[in-house]
């Protein structure tokens, strides 16, 4: 399956690997952990809706000063990038994507930065708050590396894979410091050079119920806003808050009367490949350019589905734009997710998704097949122009 291909590449390759590189901490660690810090202030969370207020609710830090030195962190960082050149070697040293977990499980979440845009020279840096202040903890390489989470108790794992050899480390946070214990390594390869069928072990058979952890745009603070809706999502036993569902408006003709019509959707990019083109006509989402620079236009829509995204009962539209040419030939190039809010209808973009199925409560859902070892469960949060998608328990 052409989409698990590319799935394989992004995850295999962010994900698992034992031979990742060997670089040196940074020597500016300390100046940076210093430039960081910041004082505590009061809340910055957002609310999207009646539910995500209620999920914040569920699921709070006793201090959330930490999403104000997180977003300080992450702005930071973006004025960074927009001041050197993408051909510069400073461009190696800038931040890629972040993700947020409460390693220490004390509420309160750590935030992990991962640096370069080389697949074999990632670092990354993580910070806990504390005293007020974010608060450097541990910087390290990160090359072929996938995160994941450990249910219940202190921890995050390293799963690095690269080669055929594979390693999966668990980090736990102590006294703000980090002690490693590795947990399983492989070497495959002689079975591969045997034409064994062998693939990596997978992660949640190294630790029962551990979930790949989404990595998040450098772009966005929109998830470190909205983390307690995260969490609860991703608390064991949580589910969509809506077992009932209509169409907007009430309206059951909503959807296809916008298509046929060639209404006008504020499109918006769900992810760092698609563009942002903002308000335009429906038949542009297929054409040529609009959406995606390689796109050549002239895509079909299929895969027609609605499902209540955001747990306020109401239908969000999901649909894939296919590409058949002599580059790709996949009806699922592309997702759009249609979405009504305060009058308009925004439409947010994916790069080749994978998912296999999505439930009509707000699930996508991976099932493991091939290369993918691993039962892959998301959502997605949305809020006008701010938007994007995380990863839930795989159960769910």
């Amino acid at each position: 399956m052409e989409n698990k291909t590319l799935l394989s590449a992004l995850i295999m390759s962010l994900s698992l690997c034992a031979c990742a590189s060997g670089g040196t901490a940074d020597e500016q660690a300390t100046n940076a952990n210093k430039q960081a810090s910041v004082e505590s202030a009061s809340d910055t969370g957002i609310s999207v809706e009646e539910a995500s207020s209620e999920a914040s609710a569920e699921i709070a830090p006793s201090d959330t000063g930490y999403k104000k030195a997180y977003i300080e962190l992450i702005e930071a960082e973006q004025q960074k990038i927009a001041s050197v050149s993408p051909e510069s070697e400073e461009y190696e040293e800038c931040m890629e994507s972040y993700l947020l977990y409460d390693v220490d499980k004390d509420n309160t979440p750590e935030l992990l930065i991962r640096f370069g845009h080389s697949e074999a020279s990632y670092n990354r840096k993580m910070y806990t708050y504390a005293d007020g202040k974010a608060q450097l903890v541990e910087e390290s390489p990160s090359g072929h590396t996938s995160f994941y989470s450990v249910p219940n108790e202190n921890g995050i794992l390293y799963y690095m894979g690269h080669m055929g050899c594979a390693d999966c480390i668990k980090a736990v946070l102590k006294d703000g410091k980090t002690e490693y214990e590795e947990l399983f390594a492989e070497d495959i390869n002689e079975k591969l050079q045997a034409g064994e069928d062998a693939d990596y072990k997978p992660v949640s058979e190294i630790v029962p119920g551990a979930t790949y952890l989404e990595e998040y745009s450098y772009t966005t603070t929109y998830p470190i806003e909205m983390y307690e809706v995260i969490a609860n999502y991703s608390s064991e036993g949580k589910k969509a808050d809506s077992t009932s569902y209509t169409y907007p408006d009430n309206n059951p003709e909503f959807y296809d009367s916008l298509m046929q019509n060639n209404g006008t959707v504020n499109a918006v990019a769900l992810d760092s490949f698609m563009n942002t083109p903002g308000e335009i006509s429906f038949e542009k989402l297929t054409e040529k350019g609009h959406i995606y620079e390689y796109f050549e236009g002239g895509g079909e829509i299929n895969g027609v589905t609605y499902s209540d995204l955001n747990s306020d009962g109401i239908y969000e539209c999901v649909f894939y734009i296919g590409e058949h040419d002599d580059y790709s030939d996949t009806d699922k190039a592309f997702r759009v997710i249609l979405a009504p809010q305060d009058g308009k209808v925004y439409a947010y973009l994916s790069f080749s998704p994978y998912e296999d199925t999505v439930t009509e409560d707000g699930y996508f859902i991976t099932e493991p097949e091939g290369s993918i070892s691993e039962r892959i469960v998301q959502r997605v949060l949305f809020d006008k122009e701010k938007c994007f998608t995380f990863s839930v328990p795989g159960e769910k």
